[in-house]
């Protein structure tokens, strides 16, 4: 059974584990380096702590944000995370002397699902993964689909009215900006006069019945179910599994799907309600993925080693 080191890198922490089959071991997180800043050498350094910890390993698998390529080992772009960008993954392995497989996130949580989760044996289906971004994956005919430009999936880039240029916020308009969870915890400091707030006081004010916190997560809602019904219009998918830590608590869910009836009910004409369900992973979905992703690319480059 292979030993790996696993990471999942998000906006505001890199969580890990080792990794040997389905056994999760010795699981932690740090905090993600400054993502604003171009320096990669904390991030790397980080990794290089939490390898010490582990023990022996074959090899490292990561779970990214950004658009990948996964056959050169390259970082087209790093998501929010400015130091990963034009990131060559070569360059990791000699630092780290083992062998480095990395994925984009959303596709990882999508790997996991389709492989072991909630999308074994569904022909076409999403994952949207909710966090500091949105995430995407599709699947389409039983495989994980990635697009030309490996953009497919991109959910984060979408956007759902056109950006303002002299706007404050970094991606005015991008749907992640509105809707992601922290775009939802950004949206309701804003309505209480607040500095910040998190996940947890957001659902605790929400079954607290607070009516401010009520009303942006509606809309928060309502926006969600717009995109779902644009991404059923192109790719009419059996099931939409909704991830991420926040997709934990049973009012996520509930609220998508009452927004999601909501919006049908409003249109001229009768329109399929798409299966939506959580992810089975939920925060271990990116880890198991990217665990799963590191086994099939090493047979892939066997593969062809021996062609």
């Amino acid at each position: 059974m292979t030993r790996l080191a696993v990471f999942d890198v998000g906006g505001t922490a890199i969580k890990y584990c080792a990794m040997e089959g389905t056994d999760i071991q010795l699981q932690g997180e740090v905090p993600t380096p400054d993502p604003e800043s171009e320096d990669q050498g904390p991030f790397l350094e980080a990794l290089e702590g939490v390898l010490a910890q582990l023990g022996p390993v074959e090899g490292i698998a990561l779970s990214m944000p950004g658009v990948i390529d996964v056959d050169r080992k390259y970082l087209h772009t790093g998501g929010a995370l400015k130091y990963n960008f034009n990131a060559d993954v070569t360059a990791w392995e000699k630092r780290f002397g083992l062998p480095v497989e990395v994925e984009n996130d959303a596709r990882c949580s999508t790997m996991a699902e389709l492989a072991v989760g909630n999308l074994q044996g569904v022909r076409s289906g999403v994952v949207l993964t909710f966090g500091t971004g949105i995430g995407g994956g599709t699947v389409i005919n039983g495989e994980l689909y990635k697009g030309a430009h490996l953009y497919s999936g991109e959910a984060s880039m979408m956007y759902s009215k056109l950006p303002r240029k002299d706007s404050e916020l970094r991606d005015d308009g991008a749907w992640s900006t509105e809707c992601s969870t922290f775009g939802m915890c950004r949206r309701l400091a804003e309505a209480k006069g607040i500095e910040r707030c998190d996940g947890r006081q957001l659902f605790t004010w929400l079954e607290e019945g607070d009516e401010v916190t009520a009303r942006v997560f509606s809309d928060v809602c309502d926006g969600i179910a717009m995109q779902i019904h644009n991404i059923q219009c192109w790719l009419d998918p059996e099931r939409i599994c909704l991830g991420g830590g926040i997709s934990k608590n049973p009012l996520f869910i509930e609220g998508v799907r009452d927004a999601h009836r909501r919006f049908n009910a409003e249109l001229l004409y009768d329109f399929p309600e798409v299966e939506i369900v959580t992810c089975r992973f939920f925060n271990d979905a990116n880890l198991i993925g990217a665990y799963q992703h590191f086994l099939r690319m090493r047979e892939k480059r066997s593969a062809a080693e021996n062609l």
